[in-house]
């Protein structure tokens, strides 16, 4: 076996002209390369690209981490060559945010520097771990979850010795790795002990993510943030736990095992939080209610002294959108939790409205909508919300609202076809005194002015008259309108999201809708999917169940489900909302049998018998079979390896072989 001396990798590990001194874990870090992995320092296996379907199934799972990462990561790329106190320059960083197994989400660099990064192959899709790239920061950092600086030759492959890599991991709640943030230094000539600021820095946004994704993803939850010194509660360094209305601690952040003295989250999580410090759950709640963000001595334990505060998820929003500081901004709750279903012995509360994680559960079709929502929801892109009547078009657009940059401010909407054509115009432009008779006294604003800085939701635009469109092109175009008799403009700042079940382009042929109404509203379309056709129809179901029953105990029975299961749901969610909320009216026993479903519904459960079995539609077993692994573990690739029992490369030879590594979206 090669000599490995004590802070020395040996001559005969490195290449010829590689002796040199290291940390511990970069001689741990090429041992796992030499004699592991198989890795050969001069010539480098051929990189791994993700792409097509399955990079698009891996950022649907990290939507809010990626997200959340590239606020922060554009933030940094500004900050850290100014402040890193070395001669480097913004232009010659390059970061990184990978997920867990070392797979490039996004890549930020300036425009100057776009084309070096592209050849070394730091662009969305490609695999930084340690078994494809060597020894370098985001691999080693994931490897060791720990922070982690690769300086120049400490990379495994020569090609990458010009580098310095500073990385860290994010973590997310109960010990959930997210990925890892990367800051890269191309062509460094710096001493290693120079990066001491940079992996600072890096540290810092890892953790300014990791509470934001906290806070982000229990939203129905008060956050409960302590230290054991006051002056830090509040700011990157205290700890996190989300409390739910009864009590009970649903969630940890990474630091908050440690700061407690507890062997891990799993000893924390379930547990009342009146159990674990010393606050009574009244008392927990008095603060929450009168003194949300006052800071209070409170302990855990007999020994454990510190201070907290509340942080409510609704107040929250409404203190950043009357300006809070820069660090409360970075620190608050803007962004929509990302549980895919709520715990099952959890209740979802009522007046919380769902966010897009949640609306976009386990199914494919509405997780790329989500996807695609989050991308342009800040951006000056009009969304235009297609599919069947009952399909949850406005509460899809009240999440993106309330996802948005504009949560804090109005969501206005206006069914154009609930309203009479000729009030239409009125309604939405609003109208002075005296403009036509029947007008009241002191005028009315509109429905565009109350959305001012908010949304204006147009609800079944496909109806609105001809005569109205012309006027609400200008809106979309100009900013401004006009009411009724009245000559002065009024300056509006909206964002418009509209919806429809109809055919626009249909209409549009035959005249009865404005093309450039179309092309102005149709910034990105987005078509929610029936009920009938949802992978998650199942889980639903389950979830609408919950939320309509009173004290969420009652359960549906496997006849009844099986009938729920099978039938189309012309009526989509709404019909199964109005079903499920007759069916618990009859649920005496708390259980919803087949017979307290509508006979429609009930006969369905006969036929799904009668039918004959499907025919086993799959030519290759072996695609199929993959297929199902990588839906059943969103696409991770490491964890779907793993339970098929073959090593990563294999399955991704496969995945080349079968054409799912490039397939379309």
């Amino acid at each position: 076996m090669t000599d490995v001396k004590h802070g020395q990798v040996h001559a005969a590990m490195a290449p010829p002209g590689r002796d040199f001194r290291h940390e511990d874990y970069i001689e741990a870090a090429w041992r796992r390369c030499r004699d592991e992995y198989g890795l050969n320092p001069e010539a480098p296996p051929a990189a791994v690209h993700v792409g097509g379907a399955a990079l698009c199934h891996i950022r649907e799972e990290h939507a809010l981490f990626e997200r959340l990462g590239r606020v922060e990561m554009h933030r940094l790329l500004g900050q850290i060559g100014q402040q890193t106190g070395t001669s480097a320059t913004p232009s010659r960083y390059v970061l990184m945010l990978t997920d867990a197994e070392g797979t490039v989400l996004d890549v930020f660099t300036d425009s100057a520097n776009a084309a070096r990064a592209q050849a070394a192959n730091m662009v969305p899709g490609f695999l930084w771990d340690e078994p494809h790239a060597g020894v370098n920061g985001p691999g080693t950092s994931l490897h060791d979850r720990r922070s982690r600086v690769v300086h120049r030759d400490e990379h495994f492959f020569t090609c990458n010795n010009n580098m310095t890599c500073s990385a860290v991991p994010v973590w997310g709640a109960n010990g959930r790795l997210l990925g890892a943030i990367d800051a890269t230094c191309l062509d460094c000539d710096d001493s290693r002990a120079a990066q001491v600021p940079t992996i600072a820095l890096v540290s810092m946004s890892a953790r300014i993510i990791e509470q934001l994704h906290f806070t982000n993803s229990f939203r129905d939850c008060m956050i409960m943030r302590f230290h054991e010194r006051p002056e830090l509660v509040g700011l990157p360094y205290d700890s996190l736990l989300a409390v739910d209305g009864d009590g009970l601690i649903r969630a940890v952040d990474n630091s908050v095992p440690a700061m407690l003295g507890a062997s891990g989250h799993e000893t924390l999580v379930g547990r009342s939080v009146a159990e674990v410090f010393d606050i009574s759950l009244d008392r927990l709640m008095e603060h929450a209610e009168t003194q949300p963000f006052a800071i209070w001595p409170i302990a855990h334990g007999d020994d454990r002294h510190g201070f907290a505060s509340v942080w409510p998820a609704k107040r929250a929003r409404a203190r950043l959108a009357a300006g809070a500081t820069a660090s409360r901004r970075a620190l608050g709750v803007v962004e929509p939790r990302t549980a895919r279903k709520l715990p099952a012995m959890t209740r979802p509360r009522r007046d919380t409205p769902p966010s897009l994680a949640a609306l976009a559960g386990a199914d494919p079709a509405m997780a790329h909508n989500v996807w695609r929502a989050e991308r342009v929801m800040n951006r000056d892109i009009n969304i235009l919300l297609l599919g069947e009547t009952g399909t949850g078009k406005d509460t899809f657009a009240r999440a993106i609202h309330n996802a948005s940059g504009r949560s804090g401010a109005p969501f206005v909407a206006m069914s154009c076809a609930a309203i009479p054509e000729q009030l239409i115009e009125s309604e939405l432009f609003g109208y002075e005194a005296g403009a036509f008779t029947g007008a009241r006294p002191g005028g009315a604003r509109g429905k565009a002015v109350a959305a001012h800085g908010g949304t204006l939701f147009l609800d079944e635009i496909g109806d609105m008259p001809l005569a109205i469109q012309a006027r609400l092109l200008r809106l979309l175009e100009e900013r401004e309108i006009v009411p009724l008799g009245s000559t002065t403009p009024i300056n509006v700042d909206i964002r418009v999201i509209s919806a429809t079940h109809r055919d626009l382009e249909a209409m549009v042929a035959r005249g009865a809708f404005r093309m450039d109404l179309y092309y102005r509203l149709n910034g990105v379309a987005l078509t929610m999917p029936g009920l009938r056709g949802r992978a998650d129809r199942q889980q639903l179901i389950e979830t609408i169940c919950a939320e309509e029953s009173e004290d969420g105990a009652v359960t549906i029975a496997p006849a009844a489900m099986a009938a729920m299961t099978a039938y189309d749901w012309p009526g989509n969610i709404r019909e199964l909302r109005n079903t499920l909320r007759t069916a618990l009216a009859f649920a005496d026993s708390g259980r919803i049998e087949v017979h307290h479903l509508p006979h429609v519904i009930a006969e369905r459960l006969d036929a799904a018998a009668a039918a004959p079995p499907p025919a086993a539609p799959s030519p290759d077993p072996e695609r199929a079979r993959i297929v199902a692994a990588l839906d059943e573990h969103h696409w991770r690739i490491g964890t779907t390896a793993a339970s098929l029992g073959m090593s990563r490369n294999t399955l991704y030879r496969k995945l080349h072989r079968f054409g799912l590594m490039n397939e379309p979206k």
